[in-house]
């Protein structure tokens, strides 16, 4: 919060450097002890500093296009795996692979044909996490794709797909991934089971939650020994740490809810978060915080409706809502500045500008 105020006028995203470094390290932690690896997907927090963090704290990254391609040679020499939505760019193949240790991952028998006459990379097929998968080979086709490079290709990788609920749901797609390799006659080698694990929480604190933990020994559990298995957690690194920081435009009522037009925008700025208004509690009379059931606590009628909107023409523009109570308008008043929570490392690769509204400044902070 200190950083947000200190912040040069204009959007900005601001995220808790010390938040994902200590994520970042025990999820390591507790991989090691699966004997498990871990990659960065970089578009899931694609800021320099958070690819170099990655690069040194956790065993490699996961890139696709040529923005990430190029952020992965910028780091030491590590592990990357990398992807294409169309044709494999041979060079860019060719230039990941002098300096890193890469695995090519194909779905079409196409982008393998061109892969494999690139000397030195590991060839892996992307299966489909699921019968509704618009990504990845079906398992029923997996041996026709292989074909194409017979005897080169021995790792799989598996679109994370839906939100992992529990460590149940990685055993099963690893297993899943298995025994499709099995059908398919693939001496397995590697197996990558993608992300979707930030419905985990790393420790204990929350009761009944799963530990991330769990879902690395689950999986373990179920691939052969000696088949390397790596995971690429994306959301869970800024989940709790990303912010974002405007100014409040324009203030407008319709009937009972107040709105409040911010210098941050839903579509530029805050894709694929789910941004929440940060406001202290409200106060009893008296000024002392007042909990649940405590005499004096204003009751709920009292709080008043707030929707947040973003600065751009497009009617889709609509941030969320928020209760707060009277006293607290006067904290959303033109010039206001607002600092929201809930936004992840995939804003920084959605932001851009739009109709006059600018691209977020993008800021870390290197908390302890």
């Amino acid at each position: 919060m200190r950083a947000a105020g200190a912040l040069p006028p204009g959007p900005a995203l601001v995220f808790d450097l010390g938040i994902v470094r200590d994520r970042m390290d025990r999820a390591r932690a507790a991989a090691r002890a699966a004997g498990v690896e871990l990659l960065h997907a970089v578009k899931a927090f694609p800021a320099p500093v958070a690819v170099e963090l990655a690069a040194t704290h956790l065993d490699g990254l996961d890139v696709a296009g040529p923005e990430e391609q190029a952020a992965a040679l910028a780091v030491a020499p590590t592990t990357v795996s990398v992807t294409w939505p169309g044709d494999v760019d041979a060079a860019a193949l060719t230039a990941l692979a002098a300096r890193h240790r890469v695995t090519a991952v194909c779905e079409t028998a196409a982008q393998l044909a061109t892969a494999a006459k690139v000397a030195g990379v590991t060839l892996a097929v992307r299966l489909a996490s699921d019968a509704d998968s618009r990504f990845g080979v079906a398992p029923e086709a997996l041996r026709e794709v292989v074909a194409v490079a017979a005897g080169r290709v021995r790792a799989l990788h598996v679109h994370g797909g839906p939100l992992a609920t529990s460590p149940g749901t990685i055993a099963a797609r690893a297993r899943r991934a298995c025994d499709a390799a099995d059908a398919a006659g693939l001496a397995l080698a590697q197996l990558d089971l993608g992300g979707s694990l930030h419905g985990f929480a790393i420790t204990s604190a929350t009761s009944g939650q799963a530990l991330v933990a769990d879902a690395f020994a689950a999986a373990r559990a179920v691939v052969p020994t000696g088949v390397r298995l790596l995971f690429e957690p994306g959301r869970l690194w800024t989940e709790g740490a990303g912010f974002a920081v405007g100014r409040v435009l324009a203030a407008r009522r319709a009937g009972e809810r107040e709105l409040r037009v911010l210098e941050l925008s839903r579509l530029c700025h805050l894709r694929w978060s789910t941004p929440r208004l940060v406001a202290p509690p409200p106060r009893p009379p008296g000024g002392r915080r007042g909990g649940a059931g405590e005499t004096g606590a204003r009751p709920n009628h009292a709080r008043v409706a707030v929707t947040l909107l973003g600065a751009t023409c497009c009617e889709d523009d609509v941030i969320g809502d928020a209760v707060v109570p009277p006293e607290h308008l006067a904290a959303l008043d033109v010039g206001a500045r607002v600092v929201l929570s809930g936004v992840t490392g995939y804003a920084v690769g959605w932001n851009r500008a739009f109709a006059g509204v600018p691209a977020a400044q993008v800021v870390t902070v290197a908390s302890d």
